[in-house]
């Protein structure tokens, strides 16, 4: 079968490759239908890398696919449904699984970034990875389910009510799917900062009030002429070093700064007085949490509105075109079909 290969120092190879097997007897084959590129997928093909990835893995994990084959003690499954899979595979021993926390988990492995992910015909996924996934919902649309359920664990760390006003940094996929969310709650006051005027269009497309280009205005003179004070929530969707001692900077008193960009090259410098000073809260968010079947339920609804940004369909063949797309800033979404456009 045809799947990109991550081979390290920022090579992706699409080759082909065996096809995988089922082994144990609660695995799924999975014939993946469409697939999302990640800013983490970004990340690891940076040289040096801004996040791990190990040599020789299939990459890709944002993806849902059809149940082409089930293990002898599946149950939940059958051949023909549709599912999206849960990407992070928790030892549920450590620390953090035992205390309600097993997306941290300390010996966590993941598809497509050390297990065999999406970015490939056919995947092999073990059953309680998996969730079903409505026929009807279409297929770029349903390989969002992963992102949105990341979204959605980070809205659950913040009190996005719709009097507040929030800063998005980022109109990247994930800065995109916070400005829907936060749209769909109701959020009028809502600004995005972006560099790229490309993806600055696409914020605005979304339900950005406004949007402002860091690297050339003054974000906390924008934001008083707009709204009279600083803002009440910061998400930083991006995750270079710079932005977190801005964020707090911005933050009116009492306000909450989400940090979900991940770049382990990042570093920041921050006055650690604002934050007292200003009774300010600073928050991580890593990933789903419980949350895909809350992001399953959302994709049905209508009002979401994904597709305002979806930019790109490749075949998997054609992928390092989306990739160097994304890294143009030439695209926002890129959805990809290893098995045809469906």
């Amino acid at each position: 079968m045809l799947a990109a290969v991550f081979k390290g120092n920022g090579v992706l190879s699409v080759e082909e490759v065996p096809m995988p097997e089922i082994r144990d007897p609660k695995d799924v084959l999975i014939k993946v239908r469409a697939a999302s590129i990640c800013g983490s997928d970004l990340h690891i093909l940076k040289v040096p890398p801004a996040q791990y990835g190990a040599p020789g893995t299939i990459m890709g994990h944002e993806f849902y696919g059809e149940v082409a084959e089930i293990g002898p003690e599946v149950t939940e499954f059958e051949v023909g449904e549709y599912v999206v899979v849960d990407n992070i595979l928790k030892c549920h021993t450590c620390i953090d699984c035992k205390t309600g926390h097993d997306n941290l988990c300390l010996n966590a492995k993941i598809f497509g970034q050390t297990l065999p992910g999406g970015y490939a015909q056919y995947c092999v996924i073990p059953e309680a990875q998996l969730y079903h996934m409505p026929k009807d919902v279409p297929s770029w649309y349903a390989a969002q389910t992963e992102p949105l359920a990341c979204v959605m664990n980070g809205m659950s760390k913040i009190n996005a009510t719709p009097d507040k006003k929030v800063l998005v940094y980022g109109a990247g996929p994930i800065g995109l799917i916070y400005t829907r969310v936060l749209k769909l709650y109701g959020v009028k006051n809502l600004a995005v900062a972006e560099m790229s005027p490309y993806r600055r269009e696409y914020a605005e497309k979304c339900g950005a009030e406004f949007t402002v280009d860091p690297s050339k205005d003054n974000v906390k003179e924008v934001l008083q002429e707009k709204w009279g004070s600083g803002c009440d929530i910061a998400i930083d969707a991006v995750g270079v070093g710079s932005i977190f001692g801005e964020a707090v900077e911005l933050l009116n008193g009492g306000g909450t700064l989400l940090i979900v960009g991940q770049n382990a090259n990042a570093v920041s410098e921050v006055k650690p007085a604002t934050i007292v000073r200003n009774e300010l809260t600073v928050k991580g968010m890593y990933c789903s949490h419980n949350t895909f079947p809350t992001a399953i339920k959302l994709l049905q609804n209508p009002e979401l509105g994904l597709e305002k940004f979806l930019t790109n369909k490749v075949e998997l063949k054609d992928i390092l075109t989306g990739i160097e797309a994304l890294k143009k800033q030439e695209a926002c979404r890129v959805v990809v079909y290893p098995n045809g456009f469906c």
